[in-house]
């Protein structure tokens, strides 16, 4: 939880000249906080800086709008929470979204501009995403291609490797936290999305470096790792996890598990075992197939890391050829695996590249919110109770 310092000074310095609006200045303890926190008295007084306009989302206890800077003219998305409404538990994880939000700064994760604070409301001004969730997207579309895919999966493993080296784990990843900022159709009439992630409530800095691991079981069930469900010591890794769950449904629009109850569901999950029956996965290459088993790995420790996942060759489009494993536990695994079957072969032999994908050993190779159209009232829009950024899903958050 962040703590309040509210600066000491005469009335004639409260009023900021480019605001307008009487302030108090609230600083974080974070070196690397450069977003703007601003304490005001009432929430109307954000009308004397933003048009309001139509609502994208709502929820429980809090409403997404989208505004336009009356100097700029740039569009945002402000995200309004009661803080009354939303509980103890709701407002512990809109701050830590703020305070992860403030210390990160990639492409591909959603940038928070300025925060506003009032006794008894926060404003999240946000980057505006026009073309909503990715879920919607996959839902229209029923599946994308493999080259939709690899677009999308990079962008998504290029944010968390950046997580990850910030010692940041997300634990939420989903279709619903990924957002599309704009789309374009190149020459090949496929869809090329910029990505943004975003909610970040359930997101932790690890304190102890690459080593620390967590207990709490949080995400959402279809999404989450073996690891997470046994309430084992996890890491970074879940969110590994999450992306092969993504990606699997990207290509084939649905999850890689399912079940009729939730205990079912974790059976599956933790077992692992991934199949493609359906024939849309008889147009997937065998290099696509092979990166799922990569990230959907049961152990997390075989799992590939997001840097690895940054530099697999299907992700870099150089499919035509596959490495060896280079990973010393995937060389004795395999090694193991020759001897099993009398074809006992050198370490030299195991790391020369191959130029064909083998059919039977996959699984042993590693390679290095829109509801209205219409204007919200701006005076009503400010005032109004409500609740969570984004229409509810479900989400077992038992942190």
């Amino acid at each position: 939880m962040f703590h309040i310092f509210c600066i000491k000074m005469p009335k004639s310095e409260l009023i900021d000249p480019c605001r307008k609006i009487p302030t108090q200045s609230i600083r974080s303890s974070s070196a690397e906080c450069k977003v703007p926190h601003t304490r005001i008295d009432d929430g109307a007084a954000i009308q004397q800086i933003y048009y309001f306009g139509r609502k994208l989302g709502q929820g429980s206890f809090g409403v997404v709008i989208e505004v336009k800077h009356k100097e700029t003219g740039k569009k945002w998305a402000i995200k309004k929470v009661n803080r009354e409404k939303a509980g103890s538990s709701a407002v512990k994880l809109l701050e830590r979204e703020v305070s992860i939000l403030k210390r990160v700064n990639h492409e591909h994760i959603i940038h928070l501009e300025e925060v506003f604070e009032t006794p008894k409301r926060m404003f999240l001004v946000m980057e505006l995403c026009e073309d909503g969730e990715l879920k919607e997207i996959l839902h229209k579309k029923g599946h994308f291609t493999e080259n939709e895919t690899r677009h999308i999966i990079r962008s998504l493993a290029s944010a968390i490797a950046y997580l990850h080296k910030k010692d940041i784990v997300h634990r939420d990843l989903k279709l619903e936290n990924i957002l599309v900022k704009s789309s374009e159709i190149d020459e090949d009439n496929e869809m090329k999305l910029n990505i943004k992630v975003t909610d970040f409530g359930l997101a932790v800095q690890k304190a102890g470096g690459s080593e620390s691991m967590f207990q709490s079981t949080c995400g959402t069930p279809t999404y989450m790792a073996p690891e997470v469900i046994s309430a084992h010591d996890y890491s970074q890794q879940c969110d590994i996890w999450s992306i092969g769950v993504i990606m699997y449904m990207l290509l084939c629009g649905d999850p890689p598990f399912i079940a009729s109850s939730e205990e079912k569901l974790f059976e599956l999950i933790k077992k692992g075992e991934l199949h493609f029956n359906n024939t849309i996965w008889q147009t997937v290459s065998e290099a696509a197939k092979h990166v799922l088993q990569l990230l959907l790995r049961v152990d997390p420790a075989h799992r590939i890391t997001a840097n690895e996942l940054l530099d697999n060759m299907w992700i870099t489009g150089e499919t035509h050829i596959v490495q060896r494993p280079f990973n010393v536990l995937e060389l004795m695994k395999e090694w193991n695996n020759n001897l099993d079957i009398g074809d006992v072969g050198s370490v030299e032999e195991l790391n020369r590249p191959s130029t064909a994908l083998p059919q039977d050993d996959m699984s042993e190779e590693q390679e290095s919110p829109v509801s209205s159209n219409g204007t919200t009232d701006l005076a009503a829009e400010i005032e109004a109770e409500g609740g969570s950024s984004k229409p509810c899903t479900p989400t077992k958050q038992a942190c």
